[in-house]
């Protein structure tokens, strides 16, 4: 158990929101601790009381935003095509986020595990919900063939359109 005040959860949204939006407004690497807690009017101290740094609030900002998102969920399971739509939709607009993320993750092994954990693992799992008629070692395969292009498009800053959705989709259709 935690010592000391619990979170205030408005403080917490406006620190997250102010994150976000200042990253999409400037890029992450003009944004600093100090900018999110002044526009979040929020002290300095709180933010890296509950964060370690900026990686993991920025971090945790667009995953709470990915968590918000519309998901393709109802009464049938959401089909590989548009799952893989709306993921590649919901990259497309954090793309400049996501490539500042995943750069940072590749010194910053905390931050990498978080990446993990809040953002890769979860779209991995959006994916294998939409192929149980596969064979689990298939299943993974796909996975990362898709998780890979993706990434691969992303930090190549290549558009993650339609036409890639389709490429994607013939190139699983052949594991």
């Amino acid at each position: 158990m935690r010592a000391g005040r619990p979170r205030d959860e408005g403080v917490r949204r406006a620190i997250l929101v102010a994150a976000q939006e200042l990253v999409l407004e400037r890029g992450y690497a003009a944004v600093t601790m100090g900018d999110v807690a002044k526009r979040a009017g929020a002290g300095k101290q709180t933010l890296y009381r509950w964060w370690p740094g900026k990686g993991a609030l920025v971090l945790d900002a667009f995953s709470e935003w990915v968590s918000q998102a519309p998901r393709l969920r109802g009464p049938r399971r959401p089909s590989l095509s548009s799952t893989l739509v709306e993921l590649c939709r919901g990259a497309s607009e954090a793309a400049p986020v996501l490539r500042a993320l995943m750069a940072e993750a590749q010194f910053d092994e905390d931050l990498h595990r978080r990446l993990l954990a809040q953002l890769v693992r979860p779209r991995g799992d959006e994916l294998r919900a939409c192929l149980v008629d596969r064979r689990p070692a298939d299943r993974e395969l796909v996975v990362n063939v898709l998780s890979g292009l993706v990434w691969q498009r992303l930090m190549l800053n290549e558009p993650l359109d339609a036409r890639f959705v389709r490429f994607a989709l013939r190139v699983v259709e052949r594991i």
